[in-house]
């Protein structure tokens, strides 16, 4: 039986072929391979919409999945139970940033969030759902630090219609 075509990694995502499960910057990500190969689709989604679509598909492949589960929860507004077992600390940072976030306090995921990049260098998904997330009166925050990412995830996902 042939794999679905979107199920395949593509030449892009070597990453999924073997070893640990990783995100798209090669962090050890506490989840199967192919809920990581999802959640690094949703790194790349280039809207919320198809980051949604990625991050249901990679909490389908692994419920236990902190990460995508905060992350879904924060996009879609729901909440769910917390991981049923241990993070990496970069993945309890990036979880407390899109919680916060998600809670409405803007000005707290922005001071997260620029400590968690400070130690990451690049996290799209926690970036792009806080900034998502922002309250709009006039907090410059993310903006600011949109400017001081590297070029690979540095924009901002287009307001939905």
């Amino acid at each position: 039986m042939q794999p679905r075509r979107d199920e395949n990694p593509s030449h892009h995502d070597h990453l999924a072929a073997a070893g640990p499960a990783v995100d798209v910057h090669g962090r050890v990500v506490t989840a199967k391979r192919r809920a990581a190969a999802r959640y690094r689709q949703a790194q790349h989604a280039a809207d919320s919409r198809l980051a949604t679509t990625a991050l249901r598909l990679a909490v389908h492949a692994d419920p236990a999945f902190g990460l995508a589960v905060a992350d879904l929860d924060a996009i879609t507004g729901t909440a769910s139970q917390g991981p049923s077992h241990r993070q990496m600390n970069w993945e309890r940072h990036h979880i407390e940033v899109v919680r916060a976030a998600a809670a409405g306090n803007a000005r707290r995921a922005a001071d997260l969030l620029r400590e968690h990049l400070a130690s990451v260098g690049c996290d799209p998904l926690a970036f792009r759902i806080a900034a998502m997330l922002r309250q709009p009166a006039g907090n410059n925050d993310f903006e600011n630090l949109a400017s001081q990412l590297p070029g690979c995830h540095a924009t901002l996902w287009p307001c939905p219609p």
